[in-house]
């Protein structure tokens, strides 16, 4: 039993780790040459705070910091901020996830979406004080309104395509702890 519990525990953490790394790859890929009107939702953050809110004891706090570290290189954003952001909303949420278990959907919608403004809020004021380069407000608006938008749809499809759902009221992980 514990061996099974074990496997499924690494398991997750590998297929969050290597669906963060396609979505960063996806990222990288030079689509189009033209300045964006508006942003798509983004990705990696969402499902990042799915697993989270859903499967906390799957996204540990050193894998999503080394995960948003890397992307922030990657992206050419400042290095290490975004990331602290991410690991500061994902803990809160982290902690609040037993309680949003017992809640309905909308709730948990309305965490996440809470989650995802204060990050996006966070950063720009962060960006403006340190002096440095801010994408332009409408598409940081347009990317906040697509990224909770789309997040019913990263919940449905992470249940259906990887069986992210959320613990039972009892369950607990290989230590005792509850979920």
């Amino acid at each position: 039993m514990a061996e099974a519990q074990t496997t499924r525990s690494w398991g997750g953490r590998v297929g969050f780790a290597l669906l963060a790394a396609a979505i960063l790859l996806a990222q990288l890929l030079p689509l189009s040459t033209q300045p964006p009107q508006w942003a798509p939702p983004d990705w990696l953050l969402l499902i990042t705070l799915v697993w989270v809110i859903r499967r906390p004891d799957l996204a540990p706090v050193s894998l999503i910091a080394v995960i948003f570290f890397i992307s922030d290189i990657l992206l050419m954003r400042p290095p290490g901020l975004l990331s602290a952001l991410i690991v500061f909303a994902s803990e809160i949420l982290r902690r609040r996830s037993a309680n949003l278990r017992a809640l309905s959907f909308p709730v948990e919608w309305i965490a996440a979406t809470s989650a995802i403004v204060g990050l996006t809020l966070a950063y720009r004021v962060i960006l403006f004080m340190m002096v440095l380069p801010r994408p332009p407000v409408m598409l940081t608006f347009s990317q906040t309104a697509t990224t909770v938008i789309a997040y019913p749809l990263v919940v449905l499809a992470a249940y259906l395509l990887f069986g992210i759902s959320r613990p039972a009221q009892g369950e607990v992980d290989i230590l005792g702890k509850r979920i």
